[in-house]
């Protein structure tokens, strides 16, 4: 009973107690009685009936029926079951399962099925049995007439053709004297004659003379004198050879069918390893020269080449090898070939029936409009069959694609309707193994391929606690081989755009499973499958793609024709698929079931793949499908129904572990407490940490990570207190200051490949020598990163946040964090360059006269010392502004509005890394491997900084015109050579947040005088 209801059902067990018993609400009583209906009412124990037990008794019963001998009870048990399930009154039933209940009920209510009587014979032998014994024995012996009974079966002795003897022994003289009265006469010579003559006639009419052996064969002549009816022997009268066998068209034709049926050297085929089979030479029939004969026969040797291969291929799938592991895919396929194969027999019996009976004329001719169907489709599949070989070269999951793929081009490029149908059988019956290991990663989240023939493959060396997990755990190409083998031979046309969902699935089951959450109740899983084909839910995926298929097909109203005659379709497939052996069966065997069941085989006799075939309703399914009257898309087919089940699958168990990880597991504010860390997105707690950084830098202390972890950690407190302990700061053991040459080696080499793209060859030149002449004064300017260490950030992700935080996305921020720092360290050291800091300030104040000396006016040097203060300090500011605002900003608002939509996880972490990685082109202007304009620049202006400090704190007086030349050209430099770079890079390029930049930087370019 649904929960829905809980609250009406609250209301009317208030008002039944209170009418019943007459408590009033609030005793205790009256709440001890509510408890008590409510959990009667709502958790009640009637447990609905279960289809899957019920199927298993009857099947039970079925295999008790065939056990005991009573195979026709098994047969009518099946049948009224299914004609029982299939009644229309249960289609719309207000009551669920109401067929499986009644059923239920039923098997309850029998008591020893194989006692009961189901026919008049049996309730007759029933009541006999209850009689007395005399009575019984006595009516048995009036009702069987034991004579008849025990001589069934027997030859009938005659004397000649058609005179019986009979023959009584004589007891006494008068009783012989009496019966020699009543003896036939004896035959005269002319009527024996005459008998044997008849005799002989029927023999020759009725037996096949032998043409085949070293016993030399005697040609008849034709029965008709025309010419036409005697080429051959016209043709050798006028050639004088004679050394051709003449046989009846009759024999060419019975023997044509038989080597169809079962390809082996014959009389007329002859097979030798080399050519495979080959036509006698020297056999013709009287209508046909030799020639002629020849061609007309040679036609068939290549079908029977191709049906030894085939019989060879599902001799082999009988016991298939373990090492290497035969493909189930392949077996699958077998078993579509299997069944073609027993229709293209049963239509050769009814041929050969046809040439036996001579009721009406069958000529080769005939024959050969007759075999032409069949034979256009054996070449179809022999063209498919080419890729079904198993080499050692090739793994068994490239064999299961290759021969699925050419199955699929197979039925799209046949241009009959019955090629086409037989193809598209193959096809899906190919693919069950594929939809059953599909189907089970669906319902039950396990991948089983012990043959590895599916496409894609679970990594055994990655563990769900891994954090590549997402990334590494399914592979789709297991097997190495070169990109262009790989895009031909392992794509599988029909499902590689169903890859990713279906890879989504199994790691969510598995992420749920790890994580101890349940992922969707089981009738909730197959609620969709159900929508689409009220089918047995360990099958519905094949059905509704078989369902879905002739839909596409056929149209509902040939559906509608179908189901109304379900019955007489089941019958004839049955027939169709046991015909051969019927015809392999003679009239008496026939008459008497028991006596057939002898012959067949007893109970403990393995079934046939025949009757196997009965038993499955998809390959009923299958087999029952008509011929395909246009073409289609088979790949389109396929896609389109299976693509629904997959994507409400993975939407499902998407939005699952989206709801855990972000409602259970937070990992919306783990990734926001990195962005603000290490981007500085937190600006107040990270000003402290970066100052108190500088400033140990600036007094040359020591840095070590512990102290700045400790310091990180007592900074993040305030902001996230029960992250602080996860965030620890680590510094390379190999940093420290690189030397002027390396570090001007460094920069002068390193361009990033974004800043190449859409140049000319003048365009790189130039952009060279500004590189080249930035950095051709740093013998007196050494240079290092922005003055910093090696630095880094370092956040203990718990899992599973790791899957979106992984040690290769913790790099990435940290790329960008050290931007930042870098950013930063430029315009802390520029403001920190205070006025009353300035040495001689009070001396050059105090004086009122404008000194001069041999560097240059006082005044003016200081005015020029203060201008390139601020100068650098416009600079550095223009670029913390810009990418705050217009890089960092954006970034920030776009991974809040991903997580505020709750997409898949899959998504998450996609667009996740898409942004990082945008995010990384847009500040570095590159890869981030590799030293980029942006960051050389930043380095100049920093050690640009470094030495303004340095004059800042010398006496006025002591600094030379010079001097302050030298740093103005470089800094001009600088800002010119980024300039070039970035109006290049827009130009080229559409890079609409540099635009602005470039901008500002264009109309802010200095403008000196001096060299």
């Amino acid at each position: 009973m649904s929960l829905s209801m809980q609250g009406k059902f609250d209301e009317l067990s208030k008002e039944l107690i209170n009418h019943v018993l007459g408590f009033e609400e609030g005793e205790e009583n009256f709440i001890r009685s509510e408890q008590y209906v409510l959990s009667n009412l709502l958790y009640h124990h009637c447990l609905a009936v279960n289809s899957h037990n019920v199927r298993r008794s009857i099947d039970g019963l079925v295999l008790k029926f065939s056990i005991h001998g009573q195979h026709h009870r098994s047969q009518q048990l099946q049948n009224l079951t299914s004609k029982f399930l299939a009644s229309p009154f249960f289609k719309d039933h207000d009551e669920l399962d109401i067929e499986w209940s009644l059923l239920s009920l039923l098997l309850h209510l029998s008591n020893s099925p194989t006692q009961v009587p189901v026919s008049d014979d049996e309730i007759l032998l029933t009541l006999n049995k209850s009689s007395s014994p005399v009575k019984s024995l006595h009516l048995a012996e009036e009702n069987i007439d034991w004579v008849a009974y025990l001589r069934q079966g027997e030859p009938e002795y005659v004397v000649g053709v058609e005179q019986p003897l009979s023959y009584s022994p004589v007891k006494n003289s008068s009783v012989a004297v009496k019966d020699t009265c009543n003896l036939p006469r004896a035959p005269t010579a002319q009527e024996l004659l005459e008998q044997s003559h008849r005799a002989q006639s029927w023999l020759a009419a009725n037996t096949h003379t032998q043409y085949w052996g070293s016993k030399k064969y005697q040609q008849c002549a034709p029965l008709s004198s025309h010419p036409a009816a005697n080429v051959a022997k016209l043709w050798e009268t006028k050639c004088g050879s004679r050394g051709s066998q003449q046989l009846s068209e009759w024999a060419v034709m019975r023997e044509t069918v038989w080597v169809l049926m079962c390809p082996s050297t014959s009389h007329i085929f002859q097979y030798n390893a080399d050519q495979g089979f080959v036509v006698h030479p020297e056999i013709t029939i009287p209508s046909l020269t030799p020639g002629a004969a020849k061609r007309l026969l040679e036609e068939l040797c290549l079908p029977l080449n191709q049906l030894l291969e085939i019989d060879a291929f599902l001799k082999k799938c009988e016991v298939p090898s373990v090492d290497p592991p035969f493909p189930v895919t392949l077996q699958a396929y077998a078993t579509g070939i299997r069944l073609w194969r027993h229709r293209f027999q049963s239509h050769l019996a009814t041929i050969e029936d046809q040439i036996k009976k001579q009721e009406s004329t069958c000529t080769l001719s005939w024959l050969e409009g007759e075999l032409y169907p069949w034979l256009r489709t054996l070449s179809a599949i022999a063209t498919v069959h080419s890729m079904a070989a198993m080499r050692p070269e090739i793994s068994p999951r490239e064999a299961a694609v290759r021969l699925i793929n050419g199955l699929c081009d197979g039925v799209e490029s046949a241009g009959e309707p019955g090629v086409r149908c037989v193809l598209l059988r193959l096809l899906l019956h190919t693919l069950r193994h594929y939809l059953s290991i599909i189907n089970n990663w669906l319902l039950h989240g396990s991948l089983v391929d012990h043959a590895q023939e599916f496409i894609i493959q679970r990594s055994e060396s990655v563990k769900v606690t891994d954090e590549t997990f997402w990334h590494d755990a399914f592979i789709l190409n297991p097997h190495h081989q070169s990109e262009a083998k790989q895009s031909r031979r392992s794509s599988l046309k029909f499902l590689s755009p169903l890859v990713g969902a279906l890879t989504t699935v199994g790691k969510s089951r598995e992420l749920l499973a790890v994580l101890d959450v349940e992922p969707l109740p089981r009738s909730s899983a197959i609620l969709y499958l159900h929508q689409k084909s009220k089918m047995d839910p360990e099958m519905v995926l094949e059905e509704v793609i078989i369902r879905h298929i002739q839909d596409a097909l056929y149209g509902s109203s040939e559906k509608a024709k179908e189901n109304t005659e379900g019955n007489e379709g089941v019958a004839d497939d049955s027939s169709a698929l046991t015909e051969v052996d019927q015809h392999m069966v003679s009239n008496y065997q026939q008459v008497d079931p028991l006596l057939l069941a002898a012959f067949i085989g007893d109970a403990g006799t393995p079934a046939s793949p025949t009757m196997t075939a009965q038993k499955d309703s998809v390959t009923r399914m299958i087999e029952d499908m008509a011929e395909v009257p246009r073409a289609i898309s088979v790949v389109s087919l396929l896609s389109s129904a299976i693509s629904p089940l997959i994507r409400k699958k993975e939407e499902e168990l998407s939005a699952r572990l989206t709801q855990v990880l972000l409602e259970k597991y937070h990992m919306d504010r783990h990734c926001q407490a990195v962005r603000s860390i290490l981007l500085m997105e937190a600006g107040d707690v990270m000003h402290e940490f970066y100052s108190h950084l500088f400033s140990k830098i600036d007094i040359g202390e020591s840095i070590d990570g512990i102290s700045l972890t400790l310091h990180l950690q007592d900074c993040v407190t305030r902001l996230v207190p029960d992250l602080a302990p996860l965030f620890s700061v680590s510094v390379s053991s190999a940093s420290g200051f690189l030397n002027s040459a390396e570090e001007n080696k460094t920069d002068n080499q390193s361009v990033p490949a974004d800043s190449m793209l859409g140049k000319d060859s003048n365009q790189t030149k130039e952009e060279e020598q500004d590189k080249n002449k930035l950095g051709s004064d740093s013998t007196t300017m050494p240079l290092s990163k922005a003055g910093l260490p090696d630095i880094s950030i370092n956040y203990q992700v718990p899992y599973p946040v790791n899957l979106l935080l992984s040690e290769k996305v913790l790099s990435q921020y940290n790329i960008l964090f050290r931007f930042c720092l870098s950013i930063k360290r430029a315009t802390n050291g520029l403001e920190r360059l205070k006025f009353k800091d300035l040495a001689s300030w009070n001396a050059v104040i105090g004086s009122g006269s404008n000194t001069e000396d041999a560097a240059g006016p006082l005044l003016s040097r200081l005015h020029r010392l203060q201008l390139l203060r601020l100068w650098l300090l416009c600079f550095t500011r223009e670029l913390h502004d810009h990418f705050a605002n217009t890089v960092f900003l954006p970034f920030h608002q776009t991974v809040e509005k991903l997580f505020l939509s709750r997409p898949s996880l899959n998504v998450i972490i996609t667009e996740h890394e898409k942004l990082l990685n945008r995010l990384i082109t847009n500040c570095l202007m590159g890869s981030g491997k590799t030293s980029s304009p942006l960051q050389i620049v930043l380095n100049k202006v920093f050690w640009l900084s470094q030495r303004l400090g340095q004059l800042w704190r010398r006496d006025i007086g002591r600094v030379t015109c010079n001097e302050l030349s030298a740093i103005e050209t470089q800094y001009a430099q600088v800002h010119r050579y980024l300039v070039n770079f970035l109006t290049r890079l827009t130009t080229t390029n559409y890079l609409p947040h540099l635009e602005g930049l470039t901008r500002t930087l264009v109309d802010t370019v200095p403008l000196l005088t001096q060299p």
